[in-house]
């Protein structure tokens, strides 16, 4: 696919699977674009949308510019990545077949944090559980690599190791995004929105017997089950703000999704937009997705700035795109990659209950960036 894209064209290509529902396309040469800095209003943003609608805009919004929304302290944004960046294409193409290299041609992540300081941040966040400022908290930290390839063979490496449903790769001058998400944000489709939050995460084992021990060990944990109940009532909450009302349901409270790492479970929540409500206005008032902040949003968001050091940037933000007849996807942008020239950034975390572990947060964390080690 990518030889049929020329350079510096600034393309978007978007991969899926058989269960997601997320297209396989790519656009180059944009006709137009939208760059937000942390101060821009998001009306910006809702403007660029609605005139082009009837094209291809694909583009994401950070972190740090939804948490802003809340009205909560947010870290400067690092590197030339801006806030928000969307574009405009005349068309799109479809991807028939997507070719996969087996590079690993990277340096292993490593944390940017040692055991001893996510130890403390961990016993900080479990000291505001018991006092009552929230009841979970989704923290997180990067991983630092580096790499010789060009942005558009570590996609394809990338890929060749994550068949997840809601990838993405967009590329400039400075930067270049892979995001390898299993994780749906929302869909919007003839104003229809659902959102498909994942809570619950173990690691499978090549051997059938003890990956099916696994999978019991991760249905039959109260925690994690209570992690993602919470998680879908603060996004139902969320869809109520936009959607008629009495129209959101929860359709599916605990599934499994398999990957080749990882097992998750998450949920399934739909609802019916709002008449006067534009589907980019929806996404925007969503952010940061609940399953990558905690709840309550608004006071977890306050103690992410206090406890994260580093702006979260595209990672836990969304990526997406939006078709000519106006269906809207965007994913979470979890295991993302951001590129900027040699240097990669990949964050993780999980989320934190009263019922967590430390050692097994942690782990969990490790375990979430194995599918992008060389």
């Amino acid at each position: 696919m990518f030889s049929q894209i020329p350079e510096n064209s600034k393309p978007v290509v978007f991969i899926g699977n058989s269960a997601s529902g997320w297209e396989n396309l790519a656009a180059w040469n944009p006709i137009d674009s939208i760059s937000l800095s942390l101060d821009d209003p998001p009306e910006e943003l809702v403007q660029f949308v609605k005139k082009y609608s009837g094209k291809f805009v694909a583009g994401f919004i950070t972190y740090e510019y939804g948490a802003k929304g809340l009205d909560v302290p947010i870290h400067p944004l690092n590197g030339h990545l801006p806030a928000v960046h969307f574009r405009a294409y005349e068309s799109y193409q479809m991807i028939d077949q997507f070719d996969l290299l087996d590079f690993t041609e990277w340096l292993p992540f490593t944390p940017t944090i040692t055991k001893e300081k996510y130890s403390l941040d961990f016993d900080r966040i479990i000291d505001y559980i018991k006092c009552g400022e929230f009841y979970q908290m989704n923290y997180t930290y990067p991983m630092v690599s580096s790499t010789e390839l060009s942005p558009r063979s570590l996609f394809q490496s990338y890929r060749a190791k994550n068949q997840v449903e809601y990838s993405a790769y967009m590329e400039d001058d400075s930067w270049a995004i892979h995001s390898l998400s299993p994780e749906q944000f929302i869909i919007i489709q003839d104003r229809i929105i659902s959102t498909k939050p994942i809570k619950g995460t173990i690691a499978r084992s090549h051997d059938p017997e003890l990956d099916q021990v696994l999978l019991d060990r991760l249905l039959g944990s109260q925690k994690d089950q209570a992690e993602l109940y919470m998680i879908i009532d603060l996004l139902r909450n969320d869809l109520g703000k936009v959607c008629e009302f009495g129209s959101v349901q929860v359709m599916e409270s605990k599934s499994v999704q398999k990957l080749e790492k990882v097992f998750h479970t998450y949920g399934l929540i739909k609802g019916k937009l709002k008449k006067n409500i534009h589907p980019i206005e929806a996404l925007i008032s969503m952010l940061p997705g609940g399953s990558i902040s905690g709840c309550p949003k608004k006071r977890v968001c306050e103690a992410i700035y206090e406890l994260e050091s580093h702006s979260r940037g595209i990672y836990t933000g969304t990526i997406g795109y939006i078709l000519p007849d106006g269906t809207l996807q965007f994913n979470i942008a979890i295991r993302t990659v951001l590129q900027q020239g040699k240097e990669l950034i990949l964050g993780v975390g999980g989320g934190i209950t009263i019922g967590s572990k430390m050692d097994d947060e942690f782990n969990e964390s490790l375990t979430k960036a194995a599918s992008f080690q060389p």
